[in-house]
């Protein structure tokens, strides 16, 4: 099934002008689409009580590049209470790249919001003084608009730069017009600016690849151990697939088939 021929690319879905964005500006740098396993590519459910049922589904699309990107994905889900994109690229540890993580969450009462270039290495050697001026930038502009969520515990907050964009809104129509507009050009913003610091960058040495491979291990291993969206998850789709999408395929660190 292709994601242009699901509910993930009308406006019906919160974030699809947010997935079609990213799925063109990936073209333009010659990345290619990376089928998903049957397992995962595709997901119906129902919850709530038996006089009020809900739908809910699970789309999961991937892509690669030959040499920059391991692996690309996006989950999306849709229902009348939920609707998720989470993101991420995963780039070749041939270069000293970050990830990019997106986690736009909208659940029964509220919107939560994450937007980063997450270090795989301590920030000060991954993040030279023009790219972390750059994304300050760009954080404070969006900031100016959406408010900053709760500090982040130090375990986790780890995994985060000072880039970092962290928002929790009510759902009311004046978060839907701040999602529309301040946080789809800060989207466009960050995405741009990491695929072209990712497809500028130098090659480094085996040295330093070896600590990117840790680096991105720690973080995966990480959120596979203490995913936040695992109950939610098992709440909505069942433990058994809940723990075979994050195990296999969202934060695996073998190679995704």
């Amino acid at each position: 099934m292709l994601i242009q021929n699901t509910i993930f690319y009308s406006q019906e879905w919160r974030w699809a002008k947010f997935i079609k964005f990213l799925i063109s500006q990936l073209a333009k740098y010659h990345c290619v689409e990376h089928k998903i396993p049957s397992d995962f590519s595709y997901k119906e459910s129902t919850y709530g009580s038996k006089k009020s049922k809900n739908n809910i589904n699970l789309f999961t699309w991937g892509a690669t590049h030959q040499k920059r990107i391991n692996f690309a994905r996006a989950v999306c889900i849709n229902s009348p209470n939920y609707s998720v994109l989470n993101f991420l690229i995963i780039p070749n540890t041939t270069y000293n790249i970050p990830f990019l993580g997106v986690d736009f969450v909208s659940l029964p009462t509220s919107h939560l919001l994450v937007l980063d270039f997450q270090p795989s290495l301590k920030v000060e050697n991954q993040f030279n003084s023009e790219l972390l001026e750059q994304l300050i930038k760009l954080k404070k502009s969006c900031h100016s608009s959406l408010p900053v969520a709760e500090r982040m515990s130090e375990d986790v907050a780890r995994f985060f730069s000072p880039g970092l964009i962290w928002s929790r809104l009510p759902k009311q129509q004046d978060s839907d017009n701040l999602i529309e507009n301040q946080l789809y050009d800060s989207f466009k913003e960050y995405l741009n600016l990491y695929l072209k610091t990712l497809f500028e960058s130098e090659k480094v040495g085996q040295g330093l690849q070896q600590e990117l491979i840790n680096g991105q291990n720690d973080y995966l291993n990480y959120r596979r151990d203490k995913d936040p969206a695992r109950p939610m998850l098992s709440s909505l789709f069942g433990k058994d697939f809940t723990e075979s999408l994050i195990n296999k395929l969202l934060f695996s660190t073998n190679k995704v088939l």
